[in-house]
């Protein structure tokens, strides 16, 4: 998940729209979601169908979505990202939100459909709120995801691991998230 810069103090990230099964980059800081206390009880049954959704929204991005272009390739690469051909990037106006009402909550109750987040990472597809395409920091932050989306194997082993993160540390202090951040960058493509 992504905020916009006016609203970012940290950085990109993901917040427990993992929780609805993503990484999500960039949450301001004063925006940004503690450990929900609800989730860790809620993980078992959330998880699956979260990854559920995760994954049908990546194969819509992977059908729909552009190639990255030269520049983003580079940019894919310099952050980590093993396969950036197979990266898709779809520009959006909103982001989608899970249909089944317990995974829709938990989108909503972590920020997924605040009008700041700019950026979602499902494997090696992206989507970028209309406006940001254009971002390298945001997109630097989001190919970090798909380069952590890598190396644990896939949506549902990232996805497992991520979502136990965020209940346990919040979006902040969630291991992949500080990586992220730790990894973008502040030129234009």
């Amino acid at each position: 998940m992504n905020t916009n810069r006016e609203g970012r103090s940290a950085g990109l990230g993901a917040r427990i729209v993992a929780a609805v099964g993503l990484g999500i980059a960039g949450v301001a800081a004063a925006n940004a979601a503690p450990a929900d206390s609800k989730l860790p009880e809620e993980l078992p049954a959330l998880a699956p169908r979260a990854i559920a959704w995760a994954e049908q929204q990546s194969a819509v991005v992977a059908r729909t979505g552009t190639a990255l272009t030269a520049a983003q390739q580079q940019l894919a690469r310099s952050v980590g990202v093993q396969h950036p051909e197979q990266v898709r990037l779809a520009i959006v106006d909103r982001f989608p939100l899970p249909q089944e009402a317990e995974v829709r909550a938990a989108a909503m109750r972590i920020g997924l459909a605040r009008p700041t987040i700019a950026g979602l990472t499902l494997g090696h597809s992206v989507m970028v709120r209309r406006g940001f395409e254009n971002d390298a920091r945001l997109l630097s932050h989001e190919f970090r995801h798909v380069s952590q989306y890598e190396a644990r194997g896939g949506i549902a082993p990232f996805l497992g691991q991520h979502l136990k993160d965020l209940a346990r540390f919040g979006y902040e202090n969630s291991p992949f998230e500080r990586d992220a951040r730790a990894h973008e960058v502040d030129n234009h493509l």
